[in-house]
């Protein structure tokens, strides 16, 4: 077996899977109405504009690195948590009003225009476009599910692939749910690392590294460590995200740095903060956060607080603590030092990444 853990190549092969099941669903929608093939087309469009394909890494990593050898049997798998995270992403646009994505317009953003050709409310336009886009969300979780019941895999393994598949979206539900309400709810504190634990790390991290790893063989011990690794690595990477959603550059994530404080979203950053904050700085923040009209300076007086109070400083090392949990972790996997390797260069991916 190569020594490179995920080749080229096999991320091609995952890219020509979703391609080939967007052509096909394209060809059948446009016999149904063209207007439901503008919708796959626009769905299309935007799954190619961006995207790491990081969770079809992470499930034909964990597949090889635990033993799988039948790797391109995988790879309907591995595309398939692609289309649950890109059906995720569009809900959550949509939810946080958000109209752009990987730098374009998103399902919402491109309907918005497509509709204001018919309507003249505002308020017509984007509940419409929301609609669309909710629609185009389910053909998406739809999707995932069908790319793997047409795998080659036997049925005990769809079936366990599936059960990965459904529990991840149970769990991130139930985040994205606290998550949405934390912007008007009473506050309590550790609720972000909660949301982070269920909308983030749940789906992207934990079901796509134990569905390669299960299907793999991998052990009992095995798997606790893999699950320790998962959840730590992903509440890891959602506590970068919250800087980056704040401190960012938006041209590389592709996404607004001030709709978080303008939505009055209750990341661990703000929990930080609101802990360590002067009376005059709540006074501001409380002014300013959650107002989705706060001009440029407020919100950059609102980024300021983030700073002076620490509450950047204390998420980044937060997110370095976590990290080193995964690093333990390794050690428990009983992995080769090639894979290791890889696991551990994960964790730095994960942790210095600008975008």
């Amino acid at each position: 077996m190569s020594k490179q853990v995920v080749k080229t190549d096999k991320m091609t092969l995952v890219d020509e899977a979703i391609n080939g099941f967007f052509e096909r669903s394209t060809d059948y929608a446009v016999r149904i109405d063209p207007s439901y093939g503008q919708l796959w087309e626009t769905l299309h469009r935007l799954i190619k504009s961006g995207g790491k394909r990081l969770r079809p890494k992470m499930t034909l990593l964990a597949y090889e690195a635990f033993g799988g050898t039948n790797v391109e049997s995988l790879i309907p798998v591995a595309a398939a948590q692609e289309l649950l995270h890109f059906s995720l992403l569009i809900h959550d646009d949509v939810i946080d009003r958000d109209y752009h994505r990987y730098g374009t317009d998103n399902v919402a953003g491109s309907y918005k225009k497509v509709y204001s050709k018919y309507l003249l409310s505002n308020s017509d336009v984007t509940h419409f476009a929301h609609g669309a886009a909710i629609l185009g969300g389910d053909l998406m979780l739809s999707g995932a599910h069908q790319m793997i019941a047409l795998s080659t895999l036997s049925e005990s393994d769809k079936l366990t692939a599936q059960s990965f598949l459904s529990h991840s979206v149970f769990e991130v539900a139930g985040g994205e749910l606290l998550d949405t309400e934390l912007s008007f709810v009473p506050y309590i504190k550790g609720d972000a690392i909660k949301v982070a634990k269920y909308k983030t790390a749940s789906y992207s991290f934990v079901a796509p590294l134990l569905t390669g790893a299960t299907l793999a063989g991998i052990t009992k011990k095995q798997t606790e460590a893999l699950n320790t690794y998962a959840q730590s690595v992903g509440i890891a990477y959602q506590l970068v995200d919250d800087i980056l959603g704040v401190f960012g550059d938006e041209e590389k994530t592709g996404k607004s740095t001030s709709s978080d404080i303008t939505e009055g979203k209750r990341t661990f950053m703000v929990e930080q903060a609101l802990d360590a904050m002067s009376e005059k700085e709540k006074n501001t923040f409380q002014s300013v956060f959650g107002n989705p009209d706060a001009s440029p300076a407020e919100i950059a007086d609102i980024k300021s607080i983030f700073e002076s109070s620490g509450a950047r400083k204390a998420t980044f090392d937060t997110a370095m603590e976590y990290a080193e949990k995964a690093r333990i972790a390794i050690g428990d996997m009983a992995l080769n030092e090639i894979y290791r390797h890889e696991f551990e260069n994960f964790i730095t991916k994960i942790t210095e990444r600008s975008h």
